[in-house]
């Protein structure tokens, strides 16, 4: 009777033993196979951090398995989530979407308020969100323009040898006079008009608006002052008289001048298309041409404090709206 309950109990033991064994092998394979997921999902960006957040849950229940490997990866999933909560907020500050990155901002500064990071991206959020509302403002009160310019053209070619970027040699009174590039140098000023909303990403209001002022030119020992039309800054014409000081083609001849031009703004700068013809209704006609990068100083009415305070508010109460 001793005998057999000796061995009953050494069965239910060994029986015991295997079960334990097996649960073990499987709460390490479980283990492995959550880790290795959690792992995978941080190798790469723009992975859903709730996502990670419930896969690291299930993970944690067989933190027991390997604590140390656990913890590494525990470290490494904060470290994770803050930079993919960063690269989120930055991606949306520089989208104009000034609200949601505000609001993300406030949310994740709350969390962690002594780290240096996410101090410095509060600064640096909230500085491109004050700079955004206040250009907002800026821009619609443009009433003037000043606009330096810098071309690179070609000097004058007749227009029967006009051919685009080709300048062959050319006589000019018995001289030889090799066609080159060159640069010119312009200045202008402009009364803008019809100013209105164009485009709009996320709180950021863009406008755009025709012009007409003055312009002046410098090129190749030319002075050429011009009466100038913008018109929705993408298309202009430019109508004057070049002064001919030390022009080595022609020399002591003054032309009229005529230019049209094609811009493409981008914020501050427009880069342009340019052709001009010079001409002085008698026996010297020439036409040149070449591609310009211009400055757009935009002035207009002063901000009110009321209004800079009103941005400051809203900043600070996480409340970005339209602003006149």
């Amino acid at each position: 009777m001793l005998n057999q309950c000796c061995k009953i109990a050494f069965v239910a033991a060994l029986f015991l033993l295997n079960t334990a064994a097996a649960q073990d092998s499987l709460r390490t394979e479980k283990f492995n196979e959550l880790a290795t997921r959690v792992q995978k999902m941080m190798r790469s960006k723009d992975n859903s951090l709730e996502h990670l957040t419930v896969v690291h849950r299930q993970l944690s229940e067989y933190a027991d398995v390997n604590p140390a490997l656990f913890k590494e990866i525990s470290d490494k999933r904060l470290r994770y989530s803050l930079s993919e909560r960063i690269r989120y907020i930055k991606m949306r500050s520089r989208g104009y979407d000034l609200q949601q990155a505000l609001v993300s901002m406030a949310i994740l500064e709350n969390e962690k308020p002594d780290n240096i990071e996410v101090q410095k991206l509060s600064i640096k959020t909230k500085r491109k969100a004050h700079n955004v509302l206040l250009k907002n403002i800026t821009e619609s009160r443009v009433g003037y323009t000043i606009e330096p310019s810098i071309s690179y053209y070609t000097l004058g070619k007749k227009p029967s040898e006009f051919a685009f970027f080709n300048a062959p040699d050319t006589l000019y009174n018995g001289d030889k006079a090799k066609i080159t590039q060159n640069l010119m140098f312009s200045l202008a000023g402009y009364k803008t008009f019809n100013l209105r909303p164009s485009k709009k990403i996320g709180n950021r209001q863009f406008y755009t608006y025709s012009q007409a002022g003055l312009k002046v030119d410098y090129f190749n020992g030319m002075l050429i002052p011009q009466l100038s039309a913008i018109f929705t800054q993408t298309s202009g014409i430019d109508i004057g008289y070049a002064f001919n000081f030390s022009n080595p083609q022609i020399p002591d001849v003054n032309f009229y001048s005529i230019n049209i031009a094609a811009y493409y703004p981008i914020n501050q700068v427009s880069i342009g298309l340019n052709a001009r013809i010079l001409s002085d209704f008698s026996d010297h006609h020439f036409l040149h041409y070449g591609i310009t990068a211009k400055y757009n100083l935009k002035l207009g009415k002063k901000v009110t404090n009321e209004a800079l305070k009103k941005i400051k508010a809203d900043i600070q109460n996480v409340n970005v709206s339209p602003l006149k």
